[in-house]
């Protein structure tokens, strides 16, 4: 299998990351000290300093998780699209992994067809009815969805990814009567997932690749349409 990744997005939002981190500690530090020269006596300078403080401790706040959700999707190896190429190591040449050089930010193109993925790296127990999901966590589960990083909706975000890129295929190949597939993904081997008809195809990354080849007895996509496919998306990724 090869591997395209955008690896300037990835630089980009990593220093992204490393900037809004710091960035937020600096001004959670501020509203911190603006808390404790907060004088009551002086009533006006009071609730200048008291707005300017919680000011501080709103806008820290979310530098801090933009810059936490970053780094973890950017700034840390293994990175997400790394543990992904590694788990879909021992397919073939003929199958190519995109990493945001498309419109969604993981496809896979190969004989099996043209998926996009929505990953999730929760652990814990996740449950799925049809399109709707929740996952069992508490506070720290609301924490996690408050600063980007909870569940979700895997299946609207498969199925948008997956818009995305049928528009883009049909724009550069209207010939080609290509089918893109969403797929949800969990990365993490502790998650219990909880499965009732789910409206995609959802799976663990050990059973990845099983799913894929047995798609592809049931779907391919010939030599010359892969081609096809390839030339139209490094172009762009160029």
């Amino acid at each position: 299998m090869r591997a395209y990744t955008n690896e300037k997005l990835i630089a980009r939002r990593a220093r992204l990351g490393k900037y809004a981190s710091w960035g937020g500690l600096a001004v959670l530090g501020v509203g911190m000290v603006l808390s404790f020269r907060a004088n009551p006596t002086n009533t006006q300078n009071y609730q200048i300093t008291l707005m300017g403080s919680f000011a501080c401790l709103i806008l820290g706040f979310i530098l801090a998780n933009v810059g936490s959700h970053n780094m973890r999707r950017f700034g840390r190896s293994p990175r997400p699209d790394e543990r992904l190429a590694k788990e879909l190591k021992g397919f073939d040449d003929r199958y190519v992994l995109y990493s945001f050089t498309l419109p969604a930010s993981y496809v896979f193109v190969g004989p099996s067809g043209v998926y996009t993925f929505a990953l999730r790296e929760q652990g814990g127990k996740v449950s799925n009815t049809g399109n709707r999901w929740s996952q069992k966590g508490g506070v720290m589960r609301f924490l996690a969805a408050f600063s980007g990083d909870g569940i979700g909706n895997p299946t609207a975000d498969a199925i948008e990814d997956a818009n995305k890129v049928q528009k883009f295929l049909d724009a550069h190949l209207p010939e080609a009567s290509i089918e893109v597939q969403p797929l949800a993904l969990f990365t993490n081997p502790n998650v219990d997932l909880q499965l009732s008809n789910p409206a995609i195809p959802v799976v663990q990354s050990k059973g990845l690749k099983a799913l894929l080849r047995q798609r592809s007895k049931d779907y391919r996509i010939d030599s010359a349409t892969l081609a096809q496919i390839e030339a139209a998306v490094t172009e762009p990724a160029e």
